[in-house]
């Protein structure tokens, strides 16, 4: 099973959380999975994370490379037909820098149309709401705890909460490992 793992900068405040993308690496490895880290080349304000101020303008797809594993690639350059799975780890950045980016909502919205499992975690539930509805897995995850997910009625979107609920690196990687062990027996794949 071939993932992109959507990245959208470099640190929780103003891209992916470092954290979420580590134990994402970590889960598709354990399971030999092929996976393609990705973002779009877009310019966004960066933050300066000690005083929490806006810094210059960076480069979301320059930033994302930084944990890319060496193997980052322009969202322009590929295509979601490419892969068999989505995952989206969280960071407000998710939401800030591709909050109005059309590029990344049809990539979603291809995954989704094809059929093709979507996972995410903590604000990354927020980003696929914008996308695809408020409602999106409102109930489901109430309860949820850190090592644990959930799917919605259509089997397809997977959630875990990450660090929404706990300061653990342990238990996030527990329910990022427990999801993505589900995508890989979502059926067709």
């Amino acid at each position: 099973m071939k993932f992109l793992v959507l990245l959208a900068g470099c640190g929780l405040g103003d891209g992916s959380c470092i954290e979420e993308v580590v134990l994402t690496y970590t889960a598709l490895d354990k399971y030999g999975c092929d996976y393609t880290p990705a973002a779009a080349d877009m310019l966004v304000p960066s933050m300066d994370h000690i005083t929490e101020q806006p810094g210059e303008k960076r480069s979301v797809l320059t930033e994302s490379a930084r944990t890319g594993r060496g193997r980052i690639r322009n969202l322009h350059d590929i295509s979601p037909d490419d892969y068999d799975a989505l995952l989206i780890p969280g960071g407000i950045g998710l939401v800030v820098n591709y909050r109005e980016s059309g590029l990344v909502a049809d990539w979603v919205n291809r995954f989704v149309q094809q059929k093709k499992p979507i996972g995410t975690m903590c604000a990354g539930i927020d980003f696929l709401r914008g996308i695809l509805g408020a409602g999106l897995l409102r109930e489901e995850v109430r309860d949820l705890d850190a090592v644990s997910f959930c799917r919605d009625t259509s089997g397809a979107i997977f959630y875990t909460p990450a660090f929404r609920k706990t300061g653990s690196c342990h238990d996030v990687m527990l329910g990022v490992d427990a999801m993505v062990h589900a995508m890989l027996e979502y059926p067709g794949h």
